[in-house]
């Protein structure tokens, strides 16, 4: 049975994502409440996501929000990715949403034109979280970041370029477009298939999405990466030479907790979070 979330006023206790509905996962640790909720898409199904936010009395406007993007991968490879680095964040004054993804995580890509429409499709849903999140009442909109891992940062490359607002964005292992890994790991294509269909990407490769982020950008790579190539890392440092840019050298593609921390240092300076 899932209620309407309400409008979370001034004063009053927690965070809430406004049109959300509640799932029946609504539970504590310590003094963080982790809420199961259905984030609204327009044309599309409503999203499960994470919200993780301090419990208690907490003032609008008060506390940075933190939109978390998961990779595909062996371990976590949902939602729950972030989800224990949200906990820890949010008695630091941060309100955080973490949405399921569902392509390439549930879809497999299907070698045509269809997958840009699908990737659009992923886009708007998880854009739509980012927006649902900038409307929480305890959120201020001025202090929002967005934290993506392999898939997760290929689309978040995307979303940080068309919402110039966010005070932050931290990309971990991304691909530079999305025709190589699909054509790699799920369609086999290579030679001039594999070109033709990277190139129905056009206007929508992730490495051509980063030039603007400038000094608010933190480019995470690991150098043990079998994904992930040197070529790839030089092109995004390209696309971004103002970015900050971190190899944990003996790292590979699901990163480390170093990885971690220095993130969540970034997001700290970037955000202004309590100590």
């Amino acid at each position: 049975m899932c209620s309407t979330l309400a409008v979370v006023t001034p004063g009053t206790s927690g965070a809430s994502v406004v049109g959300a509905t509640r799932a029946a996962s609504v539970r504590s640790v310590g003094r963080v409440v982790v809420e199961d909720v259905l984030v609204p898409v327009p044309g599309q199904a409503s999203v499960p996501s994470y919200l993780v936010h301090e419990a208690g009395q907490v003032a609008a406007h008060s506390q940075a929000g933190i939109l978390f993007l998961h990779w595909l991968g062996q371990i976590h490879s949902d939602r729950t990715e972030f989800l224990a680095e949200a906990i820890d964040l949010a008695s630091h004054g941060v309100v955080s949403l973490l949405p399921q993804g569902t392509f390439p995580w549930a879809a497999s890509p299907a070698g045509d034109a269809s997958d840009v429409a699908t990737v659009v499709a992923q886009r708007k849903a998880f854009e739509a979280a980012l927006t649902a999140l900038e409307r929480v009442s305890t959120v201020d909109p001025k202090r929002v970041a967005l934290v993506g891992h392999d898939y997760g940062a290929m689309y978040g490359a995307l979303i940080a370029d068309r919402h110039r607002e966010l005070a932050a964005v931290v990309l971990a292992a991304p691909d530079a477009t999305w025709g190589h890994w699909f054509s790699t790991y799920w369609l086999g294509f290579t030679g001039p298939k594999a070109r033709a269909y990277n190139a129905l990407f056009n206007g929508l490769q992730p490495v051509g999405h980063v030039a603007a982020l400038g000094q608010r950008l933190l480019l995470q790579w690991a150098g043990q990466d079998i994904y992930v190539s040197a070529g790839v890392r030089a092109r995004f440092s390209a696309a971004n030479p103002q970015a900050q840019v971190i190899l944990y050298e003996s790292a590979d593609h699901q990163m480390t907790t170093g990885a971690q921390i220095d993130r969540d240092a970034f997001l700290t300076d970037r955000l202004g979070l309590t100590p």
